[in-house]
């Protein structure tokens, strides 16, 4: 029986050894623990491990002496600079490193450590360092940086958010994970450990932000709304970071994007803190956060940052698409908040804003699929791409349909064929300005019916936020009486639709008795 010795997931102070046990040539064992068996876990201190002849197995050096020292030991290690290029060179490097694991693993390693690096090219701004050790099938990346002031921000795994996620997914897949954060170096690792125990709990920790800070009071937070806000301007900011050729792009400086980019990581640390010690029982929240006192003008240039990365996105320079008009608004606000009370001024409750919604306002709160089977008020809902992710009974019941029919269609089945294109139009505008003249109005437009006939109704459109990331558009139909003049044209029924269900209306020769 041959024995190796892998690390544990332990505070580098306290960093033990965990015994295994596998088969191969005879050699002289270790002395055995009073009470523990070969095949059970032994946890041992490293001095008694430290034996000599063809047993193999890595020692890692504690993490503390390892950061602290200008020349590492210990595993294979590689740096990078500060660029976009770092992440798949740190790929390649990672996958080099581990020839001769299992693929599934190396697999699992290569994309963990794009995450971690992404996140240290964005967030810490400074040069990178992987460490990768491994044994048999087990692996353990860590990877580096020079900014231990700027604390981890762990967020809920959110599907379809544009950034954010590479904490979330580190902890998903890997078998252990965590941070540590030296006086000048911070560092973020993970373990892969395929087919042995359930290894030891591990977690996020995260520390306040350093220096000197004051307290900044936001007052009536819609917490959903400031979280697509927050998430709309991490998603441009990380694209900003990334674009060859930013200036000329977008009109944004290196160095003004690099303080901008550090000062929200700040801001969304201070959010985090105090969203995570804030019970956010309504739509709006009141929150007391501590911020670095010496701030403001960084805010400044985050402000201008944002504004000029938000007309390239209109202008279609960038990927990233406009924030729409009520994520713009509120993100400005708690800029300006920051800035003015770091300055001395007063605070400004959002709901006291002219044009801001009221606190009751549905559009505070967060988008809920129930909301809408509940109501009964015609309505359907849809995503960005314009497909019904919700619809009521009501709806459906006027419009020939069962609700359950309606959800994945394009929104288009219920808008009759001539005026289809001016809808496609209008969203595509929606998404790519962020502006809308149909928004928050309620505006005269037929429905189509399932078997083909136009039913008279008055639209209102508004946006909603979803907890999973999304901006859902909700579209409430009610019914309107016609005139007796008013002509409504009939196109071909719907072919799938039910014998029952095929039914002219209004007028034309085979409406009139």
């Amino acid at each position: 029986m041959r024995y190796s010795a892998t690390w544990l997931s332990r505070p580098p102070a306290t960093a033990e050894l965990r015994l295994t046990a596998f088969r191969a040539a005879p050699l002289a064992r270790p002395a055995r623990v009073s009470g523990a068996s070969p095949a059970r876990r032994c946890l041992l201190p490293c001095a008694c491990m430290a034996f000599a002849g063809r047993v193999r197995f890595s020692i890692l050096r504690g993490i503390d002496s390892a950061m602290d020292s200008s020349s590492p030991s210990g595993g294979l290690f590689r740096r990078f600079p500060l660029a976009a290029r770092s992440v798949p060179l740190a790929r390649r490097f990672v996958r080099s490193a581990l020839r001769g694991v299992a693929p599934e693993v190396v697999d699992t390693a290569e994309l963990l450590t794009s995450e971690l690096v992404t996140n240290a090219v964005l967030h810490a701004c400074t040069e990178v360092e992987v460490r990768v050790w491994s044994y048999g099938e087990q692996v353990r990346v860590r990877v580096g940086d020079g900014r231990p002031d700027r604390p981890l921000v762990p967020r809920a795994l959110r599907p379809y958010a544009g950034a954010g996620r590479g904490l979330a997914v580190v902890a998903e897949l890997a078998s252990s994970h965590g941070a540590h954060v030296g006086e000048d170096r911070k560092a973020v690792w993970f373990e892969l450990w395929p087919k042995v125990p359930t290894p030891p709990t591990s977690g996020w920790e995260t520390s306040p932000v350093h220096g000197r800070s004051a307290t900044v009071s936001l007052i009536d937070v819609p917490y959903i709304v400031f979280l697509a806000a927050q998430r709309h301007a991490d998603e441009l900011l990380r694209e900003l970071m990334l674009t060859a050729r930013v200036e000329e792009r977008a009109g944004v400086s290196r160095p003004a994007l690099l303080v901008a980019t550090d000062v929200a990581n700040v801001i969304s640390a201070c959010m985090t803190s105090a969203l995570e010690e804030t019970v956010t029982s309504g739509a709006t929240v009141t929150l007391d956060i501590a911020v670095p006192s010496g701030a403001a003008p960084a805010v400044d240039t985050l402000r201008h940052v944002l504004e000029r990365g938000d007309a390239a996105a209109q202008l279609e320079s960038l990927l990233t698409l406009p924030a729409p008009p009520h994520l713009r608004s509120h993100y400005q606000w708690v800029l300006d908040q920051l800035v003015t009370q770091l300055s001395g001024g007063p605070p400004t409750a959002w709901t006291l804003l002219s044009g801001a919604p009221d606190a009751t306002s549905v559009e505070l709160g967060p988008w809920d699929a129930g909301d809408v089977e509940d109501s009964r008020v015609p309505t359907a809902a849809a995503d960005d791409d314009g497909r019904i992710i919700a619809a009521n009974a009501a709806l459906a019941d006027l419009l020939g349909w069962r609700a359950d029919e309606l959800i994945g269609r394009p929104l288009t089945v219920l808008i009759p064929e001539h005026l289809r294109e001016r809808h496609r139009a209008g969203f595509t505008a929606l998404r790519l300005t962020g502006r809308s003249r149909l928004m928050g109005r309620s505006i005269p437009l037929p429905a189509l019916h399932r078997d083909g006939s136009l039913v008279p109704m008055r639209l209102h459109v508004q946006s909603q936020e979803a907890v999973d990331g999304r901006t859902v558009r909700i579209g409430q139909f009610m019914p309107r009486a016609t005139a007796p003049e008013e002509a409504r044209p009939v196109t071909h029924p719907d072919p799938w639709a039910p014998a029952a269900a095929v039914r002219r209306r209004g007028s034309g020769a085979a409406g009139r008795r």
